[in-house]
């Protein structure tokens, strides 16, 4: 399970990274946060970027929200009214055991 919680939120921070401020010329921050909530484990990553929007010049291979869903329990990618976007990946903790 910790491989797979590391992949899930370090390909989210990497598509923060890559795609998030590409509009701009100074990036902006990324926001990651942890919460436990009973049996689940729930990781948020945040930006305040331009949001989610198809990118034909992507120096990626797309793949990153797809792998998420894969290792993630459950996956939640949103556009905050204040803009950028969060994806929330909730892992059980009973996997572990």
């Amino acid at each position: 399970m910790l491989s797979d919680i590391a992949l899930a939120v370090t390909e989210a921070t990497t598509n923060a990274v890559l795609h998030a401020y590409r509009d701009r010329e100074v990036p902006g921050t990324v926001t990651v946060t942890a919460e436990l909530d009973g049996d689940h484990v729930s990781f948020a990553v945040r930006d305040e970027g331009s949001g989610l929007a198809p990118r034909v010049d992507s120096p990626g291979l797309g793949l990153g929200l797809g792998l998420i869903a894969q290792v993630a329990d459950s996956t939640d990618v949103r556009a905050p009214e204040s803009g950028g976007t969060e994806v929330v990946m909730r892992f059980s903790v009973s996997r572990a055991a």
